[in-house]
């Protein structure tokens, strides 16, 4: 029985079926970065105070300052389809491509976040269009067909597979089957870590949010270039250990050179988003295809934990300024420590069962 691999060479590796497929998984990835930083600008705290028309009327003469100071202010009163249709060569370019789509909603947020000043408003705009996009993909997306292989579920893998042979104008023969956590944690951590904090940099934060966007794009295109060369393993390593070095770097800089602090957090992004980028190229080959998505599931799972405890480091500070940044810097230089145990997965076709020695 051949393994899946030869199963796409007769299909087609990556021709028209799996083209298509990768264009039409990149749109919805733009609709996480407004789920992840779309806070960032909702919950804004401006300064505000109550209305002081009642005081002009007894005190005419009273400066705006001092009016302020009769009231209380208002604010003390209340986050791998492709993957498995496409050969070991095309995967980590697929995957990508992919993620590449939420740094480009990143820089969309800051645009759409500056021109409406409603939070409804912007909560409709950011949203509605994705529940017509998941309508139409709950009827047309493809099953991944090594997975249906896997599960012994033949007939239907084998309707998939015509369907993806008939697209890239090939043909599949009728019997042809029969033939045939950690490191993930500090990526997120870090990423979070940076991304959800960019109101502490002492800038604009809407021309700070469309640069750590922004620097996504390049992260990911070098992240693609460097693992398809020096391989996973090495890469994810020195990614996770550089942002986690940028973050320390960080906390030696003076508070009042708010401009340096931004570009040096700006390379820790860059790191973070590379590193966030190989661990879902990286994870999704280590996996096979029996516990791929259980085990991306919980590698997710691990993920979002470490969105929810990010944004709560910063409350260090109130002990001293700089244990947040100590902090999302350790965690990933000593994960990046932990990848170089892992396997290198460079051009190395993915595995369909556990193999147990």
């Amino acid at each position: 029985m051949s393994s899946f691999g030869q199963v796409l060479k007769e299909v087609g590796e990556f021709g028209l079926f799996q083209k298509s497929l990768l264009v039409a998984l990149c749109i919805p990835s733009i609709f996480p970065a407004f789920d992840v930083s779309s806070q960032v600008f909702m919950g804004l705290s401006f300064p505000h105070h109550c209305n002081t028309d009642w005081i002009l009327e007894r005190g005419p003469n009273l400066t705006t300052e001092r009016q302020k100071n009769l009231t209380i202010p208002l604010d003390r009163l209340l986050i791998f389809t492709t993957v498995e249709w496409t050969d070991a060569s095309k995967s980590a370019f697929c995957t990508l491509s992919i993620i590449s789509f939420f740094s480009l909603g990143q820089m969309l947020l800051s645009g759409i976040a500056y021109l409406t000043t409603n939070w409804r408003i912007l909560q409709l705009m950011l949203f509605s269009p994705l529940i017509i996009i998941l309508v139409i993909f709950f009827w047309l997306l493809p099953e991944s067909s090594r997975w249906l292989m896997v599960q012994g579920r033949k007939e239907e893998a084998l309707k998939e597979l015509q369907r993806a042979a008939k697209v890239n104008k090939r043909s599949v023969p009728g019997d042809l089957l029969d033939k045939v956590l950690i490191q993930k944690f500090a990526a997120s951590f870090l990423f979070y870590g940076l991304s959800l904090n960019i109101g502490s940099f002492s800038l604009n934060i809407y021309l700070t949010q469309l640069i750590f966007g922004a620097v996504e794009i390049p992260a990911n295109v070098a992240a693609l270039t460097l693992i398809q060369h020096l391989g996973r393993r090495i890469c994810e390593a020195g990614f996770l250990f550089f942002g986690g070095v940028s973050c320390l770097v960080a906390t030696v800089v003076p508070r009042d050179l708010p401009v340096v602090v931004t570009v040096i957090a700006m390379i820790g992004k860059f790191s973070a988003a590379a590193a966030f980028s190989t661990a879902y190229v990286y994870t999704a080959e280590l996996y096979p295809t029996d516990l791929r998505h259980s085990g991306m599931g919980v590698n997710s799972m691990c993920a979002r934990l470490a969105g929810i405890l990010s944004p709560l480091v910063k409350l260090l500070q109130a002990y001293h300024y700089s244990i947040p940044m100590v902090v999302y810097g350790i965690i990933p230089m000593a994960a990046g420590c932990f990848s170089l145990l892992l396997p290198e997965t460079l051009n190395v076709e993915l595995q369909d069962h556990t193999e147990l020695k």
